[in-house]
């Protein structure tokens, strides 16, 4: 579940978790493996975490799924055997540490975008480290939400106050789980659920493969402010958009958005608890879904956004 708190304290908290991270282009013959779980580089053994995991089971082309069934042992032979082949078209890597564990494995192509980066642009932009914000982050991912109260609007057009209070969301991840993006956010006040709406930005989201996220990020942020107002009558029509069937219809949305089968079920168990008809409700159950417990910020970030894209099909 996001966290509220202030500008300064998520400051504190990502310059204590990335005090350990440093990077290294690492040369692949200087690479072998004990397991999936731990190798050894330049004559260092190190743990593997679940991300570069992931990344070498993908890089070195052997599902990680697979991997995860076999024995230390077969897991070693297939991984030694792979990175024996690879070092034929590649010479390095750029590796990702945090302190003995390696947390991510990419070429050389990649760039890093570090989320201290996003932090120390927000604050030269003139946001105040008091500032009210929310925030997830997790060694997968980190989500940062900044709502702007003033500028707050109603949903509920003569009934009782329903006010969404519109912000920007900033997502990223140092692992390679998602691009860096800054998108609109939206906050329903009176049950704090939180939406992430398709940015109506040139270009909202970069890669890690160049520079142009920072050398963007005022450019996009003032974007994103703009174009946010465009969503607000959207909330309102979702109100009055009829759903004959709402459950079979968020069945529909998970498999088109890429959730899987239990994500679809937590979000009709959501909805059970608010139902209602309307795409408005429809929309609720998937950011309501994103306060359950124990979720990742990647699981957090998905509803969320599932929201948002929802809410971009509404038509007047």
């Amino acid at each position: 579940m996001p966290i509220i708190t202030t500008l300064e304290t998520v400051i504190n908290e990502v310059h204590q978790q990335s005090a350990n991270h440093f990077d290294e282009i690492i040369p692949v013959h200087e690479m072998s493996f004990d397991s999936l779980k731990q190798m050894w580089i330049s004559g260092k053994q190190v743990d593997v975490a679940a991300s570069a995991q992931h990344l070498l089971a993908n890089r070195l082309r052997v599902p990680h799924s697979y991997l995860m069934r076999c024995p230390q042992d077969l897991q070693a032979r297939n991984l030694n055997y792979w990175i024996e082949q690879e070092k034929k078209n590649r010479d390095t890597f750029f590796c990702r540490f945090n302190g003995n564990s390696l947390r991510a494995v990419f070429t050389e192509r990649y760039q890093p975008l570090d989320n201290m980066e996003i932090l120390a642009q927000l604050i030269q932009l003139g946001f105040e480290p008091h500032l009210q914000v929310q925030y997830s982050l997790d060694h997968g991912m980190f989500l940062l939400k900044i709502p702007e109260y003033d500028k707050a609007f109603g949903v509920n057009a003569g009934g009782p106050l329903d006010e969404i209070i519109p912000g920007v969301a900033f997502a990223n991840s140092e692992v390679g789980l998602i691009a860096f993006s800054i998108e609109s956010f939206f906050y329903r006040l009176i049950c704090t659920n939180g939406l992430i709406s398709i940015a109506k930005a040139r270009e909202s989201r970069f890669k890690h493969i160049s520079s142009r996220g920072l050398k963007n990020f005022a450019a996009t942020l003032a974007m994103v402010r703009d174009g946010s107002d465009r969503s607000r009558m959207k909330f309102k029509l979702s109100r009055e958009s009829h759903v004959h069937d709402p459950v079979r219809s968020i069945e529909a949305f998970c498999r088109r958005f890429g959730l899987s089968q239990n994500e679809a079920e937590i979000v009709k168990a959501v909805f059970e608890q608010e139902p209602g008809n309307t795409m408005f409700h429809i929309i609720n159950a998937f950011t309501a879904s994103a306060k359950m417990d124990g979720l990742s910020t990647a699981d957090v970030y998905k509803f969320e956004k599932t929201g948002g894209q929802i809410l971009s099909l509404v038509k007047p």
